[in-house]
Parts: C-alpha cells; sequence; structure tokens
C-alpha cells in the first residue's frame, strides 16, 4: 500500500506541541499527499438508484487506483454529488465534472454518462485539518490508501472522538472503520450501555449492529420478561426472529418464562403460535415444548393428524404419531395396504407393517402392544 512520506514525523504531546506547529506540519503533510497523486478510474451505474433506511436515493460508484492495488465500491447519495447534472442518472452527459466531499478529502470526477452508465478519471484531495485531528486523536502516519478509506467510508473525526469518549479510545483503524460501516456510533454505544450491556468488545457490539440486536429491540425483549440475555443469546434471537411479539404470543397460550434455548429451538423448528392452535383443537394442547419440537421435526403437522382420523386413527398418542412418521405411515399407506387385503386396525399394526413388510395376506396383522 501506498505511504504518505513523513505523514508526521512524531506525534508529540499537546502540551509540548504548539496549535500553529500543528497547522504548519498539516499543510506540509497536504503538500505530499499531493505529491503522491491519488488518482484512478471510476464507473457508476445510476440506472438503478436505491435507497437506505435514510430514504435518500443512491447511486453505486467503484472507484480504482491508478496503481491498481486498490478498489473501493459505495453506495454515494445523489444530492453528495455536487455537479452532478440530472441527466447523468437516465440519459447521456458528456464531458462532466463533478465531486464528492467528505470531511478527510474530497473526489474530483471528470468523465460522461450514456444511459445512467458512467465513467472516467478522478483525482482525490486530502484535507490537511483532518489530517492533523486524527494525528492528536492517535491516528499518526496514515497512508494514502488509508486517507481515502475514511473518505470513502466516511470516517469523521468527531466519531472517532465520540467512541474514545464513550470508552473506546484507542481503536485499530480497521475497527474505527467497521464502526462506521455498520453504524455503530457513539449514541449507540451509549444506549447499548443505557440497557445494560456496558463495555461490550468492539467485535461485539458490531455483531450486534449487524444483526439488529439495537438498544430498542433490546428494550422490547425486557418489557416481554426477558432479561439479562448474553450478547450472543441477542444475536441468536436476531438470527431465528425471536421477537418481543412471539414471546408474548406464547406466553398467551401459557407458555411463560421459556428459556432463551428453547425459543431459539421453537423458531429454528418452525413452531408457530398457530399451528399450536391448530393442535389444540385437535386434542393435543399443553404439549412440552420438546413435543412441540419433535412434532415440527418428523412433520407431525395437524394436517397429517386430520388425514389419519379420515382413515380412523382417531386416538393416536403423540408419540404414536412420531413413530408412524418416522417409518413413512401416512393415510395412503394405511390405503393401499388395506386395499391389498391386510386388516391395518392400530398404529402398531401400521409400524408392524412399515418395519417388517405383509406377513400375512387377507388376514388382521398380529396386534403389537406398544
Amino acid at each position: 500500500m501506498q505511504r504518505i512520506p513523513a505523514l508526521l514525523l512524531v506525534l508529540l504531546s499537546a502540551s509540548s506541541v504548539s496549535s500553529a506547529a500543528l497547522m504548519t506540519s498539516a499543510s506540509s503533510v497536504a503538500l505530499e499527499f499531493q505529491a503522491a497523486s491519488v488518482s484512478g478510474d471510476w464507473t457508476a451505474d445510476a440506472r438503478n438508484t436505491w435507497r437506505d433506511d435514510d430514504g435518500e436515493p443512491r447511486v453505486q460508484i467503484s472507484l480504482h487506483t491508478a496503481a491498481g492495488n486498490s478498489r473501493w465500491g459505495y453506495g454515494v447519495k445523489l444530492r453528495d454529488l455536487a455537479g452532478l447534472p440530472p441527466s447523468a442518472v437516465s440519459g447521456t452527459a458528456n464531458n462532466i465534472q463533478f465531486a464528492w466531499t467528505r470531511e478527510a478529502g474530497t473526489f474530483r470526477f471528470t468523465g460522461s454518462f450514456d444511459q445512467g452508465r458512467g465513467s472516467g478519471s478522478y483525482t482525490f484531495s486530502a484535507d490537511a485539518a483532518f489530517i492533523t485531528s486524527m494525528a492528536a486523536a492517535g491516528y499518526p502516519n496514515l497512508s494514502a490508501g488509508d486517507i481515502v478509506r475514511m473518505a470513502v467510508i466516511d470516517v469523521t473525526t468527531a466519531h472517532v472522538r465520540g467512541l474514545a469518549q464513550a470508552g473506546y479510545a484507542g481503536l485499530s483503524l480497521d475497527d474505527v472503520v467497521r464502526t462506521r460501516i455498520h453504524r455503530v456510533t457513539p449514541e449507540f454505544v451509549r444506549d447499548v450501555a443505557a440497557v445494560g450491556y456496558k463495555g461490550v468488545a468492539i467485535d461485539d457490539l458490531v455483531r450486534m449492529a449487524i444483526h439488529g440486536a439495537t438498544p430498542a429491540n433490546i428494550r422490547a425483549l425486557q418489557a416481554a420478561g426477558l432479561r439479562g440475555q448474553s450478547v450472543d443469546e441477542l444475536i441468536r434471537f436476531r438470527i431465528h426472529k425471536v421477537t418481543p411479539e412471539f414471546i408474548r404470543a406464547l406466553e398467551s397460550r401459557g407458555y411463560r418464562g421459556v428459556a432463551a434455548e428453547d425459543l431459539v429451538k421453537m423458531r429454528i423448528h418452525k413452531v408457530t403460535p398457530e399451528e399450536m392452535d391448530e393442535l389444540k383443537a385437535l386434542g393435543f394442547g399443553g404439549m412440552s415444548i420438546d413435543q412441540l419440537v419433535k412434532f415440527r421435526i418428523h412433520r407431525v403437522t395437524p394436517a397429517y393428524i386430520r388425514s389419519l382420523r379420515e382413515v380412523g386413527f382417531v386416538t393416536v398418542s403423540e408419540e404414536q404419531l412420531v413413530r408412524m412418521r418416522i417409518h413413512k405411515v401416512d393415510a395412503q399407506f394405511i390405503r393401499d395396504a388395506r386395499a391389498d387385503g391386510l386388516a391395518v386396525q392400530t398404529p402398531g399394526d401400521a409400524v408392524d407393517l412399515a418395519i417388517h413388510g405383509p406377513r400375512w395376506r387377507k388376514r388382521p396383522i398380529e396386534k403389537m402392544m406398544w
């Protein structure tokens, strides 16, 4: 990766360096950065603009350095591309110039668009004040690639200072960039701490943000009666959609204080409150969570139970239903056996036939006790 020669000779303590000295150093850095000539080619696709959570339309821009050693792609708000003509989005625009300014510096683009697809060349100029502020915050000797990456991701000095004030000073540059990408803001950190999660490792904060284990989500879980969950449990809840609504639906059906592990297990195997209601209507109310999960694993569904009743198997236990499913006994199997002259009268008869095959023809199968 290209380095900025003598970006900052030494990061001296604030007590021994004057503001004027820092500004002089920053000016020197800016000149050296310009001499390094960070430039390259760009491509863009404005045919299918998209919107993020903020509702702002965006266009995808890809940057390739002239040296060929770095590539970046980012969705840029249309309104942040100063000078980009409206015709670039859907029509044709030739010999255009536009700019994209971040705190770390400014990208200047030249090129053209044809039916929403654009290409051209760009240069990047670092902001001297940003470099000085980052050095003071503990990030001296940033490379050209570092600064361009921070510009693309929009790492700001306020973000870095805010994380430090929230207890996350001295993060690696990669971690700073990750927090910006995944919106682990100082406010996010403070709000997570306010709901009981203080001093969470930066990797875990990033995972929480990625999976939507937000302060609002945690508060909703707490309101539903779940407190003291580990970070891993919170994330598993989000992955498997263990929501406050799901928990309340279980409580209304008599399942209160369900363990976190069981909640996840129910979601993994798609145990739904609606199916629980159907099972109850068929006489299988108040089942244990393990039995509900077992039904789902072996596809003992309400439809399956109803189909067995149509062939006369009205009183069948939970375990018998599971065994019949394991051995692939369904209503059609029973109909076929009877059509073949076999008197399949009980679940035991059906399972025995499925396991051992027809040992007798046109007479009742010897009953099994199970």
